[in-house]
């Protein structure tokens, strides 16, 4: 880690502003940590800005750290940052109190870390003497927060007004890179199980598809690229549902609704919302003759299909009144015929045989 300060600078209107869109375009919440590290440390002097995610109670902790001080110091500083981490008075503060403002070493309803295991053995080797902080959303029992440490100079007035200033922002940006992000991880999660995902405005109007989903459809004579009215026709049936739906009720998955190309039949899932836009999955109907013609026999077909219906390996054994291990061992033989090695390749892989 830097041993000095950088001298101080007044940040303008415009270099906060711009600071704000640079997070708030981060792909996913490592860019969005990378991002609020950087940006801090260019408007503020300061030894180091960290991302830190703590569970207290596990004594885990995370941290994204700028500027990067390396592996080798993550090895030899992480196990006592780890060990002693609830020395830490901030740690303690923002857990008791739930509080979320900018909050300093030193602040009466905060305390001191001097003199703790923590300071000797984390903070004071690394020339760190004061730290303010701000907490950041997060589920039950983590800690997720940014964290600005400096020397002895401490923290004025007018350095906390501007992380005050950026506070709310960030918990915005925080919020919205987790939407995406996850969004993003879904559909991914979807793809690999053979689901294209569109998403449909109320009058129909495809709002947007997911990678490889309109050519997936286009297999299929079906046409969802962004701006295509679902019209009458194969996909009138998603229209429909749609259309029914009552905003007052509560948004549930539809029952599948089998979607008639002219080169083959989509299975569809209708989830409303009740601003829109509603969100629809479409995955192709494997048949048994494509799957024989990969090389499964019937029973491995059977359970093949099973398994690409979402069923797990009691479901599988129950239905086909088999027993357990024997479903199991369909199961390998199916992914060694697939070339695959686990569930979700092999659902995939089986969606993809037309």
């Amino acid at each position: 880690m830097p041993s000095t300060t950088p001298k101080p600078s007044v940040p303008d209107a415009t270099a906060v502003l711009e600071l704000v869109d640079r997070i708030a375009a981060a792909d996913d919440l490592a860019g969005f940590a990378k991002a609020t590290c950087e940006g801090i440390l260019e408007l503020m002097p300061a030894l180091s800005v960290s991302y830190n995610e703590i569970n207290s109670d596990a004594g885990r902790a995370y941290g994204l750290i700028v500027p990067d001080p390396g592996p080798g110091w993550f090895r030899t500083y992480i196990p006592f940052f780890e060990k002693h981490l609830n020395d830490n008075p901030l740690v303690g503060y923002y857990q008791t109190t739930g509080d979320t403002r900018v909050r300093a070493w030193g602040d009466p309803e905060v305390g001191t870390v001097a003199g703790t295991a923590l300071d000797r053995t984390f903070y004071r080797p690394n020339g760190i003497y004061s730290q303010a902080a701000m907490r950041l959303p997060a589920p039950a029992g983590i800690l997720i927060g940014i964290a600005v440490n400096r020397g002895t100079e401490g923290f004025s007035p007018a350095d906390r007004a501007l992380l005050e200033l950026l506070r709310p922002h960030l918990v915005h940006a925080y919020r919205a890179v987790q939407v995406r992000s996850d969004a993003s991880l879904l559909s991914r999660m979807l793809s690999e199980h053979g689901w294209a995902v569109v998403l449909v405005d109320s009058d129909g109007r495809v709002v947007r598809s997911s990678p490889g989903a309109v050519a997936s459809a286009a297999r299929y004579g079906l046409d969802i690229a962004e701006g295509t009215q679902l019209a009458a026709g194969p996909l009138d049936s998603i229209r429909r549902i749609i259309k029914a739906y009552d905003p007052a009720t509560p948004a549930v998955a539809s029952e599948p609704v089998p979607v008639v190309g002219a080169a083959g039949t989509l299975e569809a899932l209708v989830v409303p919302s009740t601003v829109g836009p509603h969100v629809v999955l479409l995955r192709g109907q494997s048949s048994m003759a494509s799957l024989r013609a990969a090389g499964l026999t019937q029973r491995q077909a059977e359970v093949a299909l099973r398994l690409a219906a979402g069923e797990s390996s009691q479901e599988i054994a129950r239905q086909l009144r088999i027993s357990p291990a024997t479903a199991r061992k369909h199961l390998e033989s199916v992914f060694d015929r697939l070339g695959v090695n686990h569930r979700a390749a092999a659902i995939a892989r089986i969606s993809a045989l037309r």
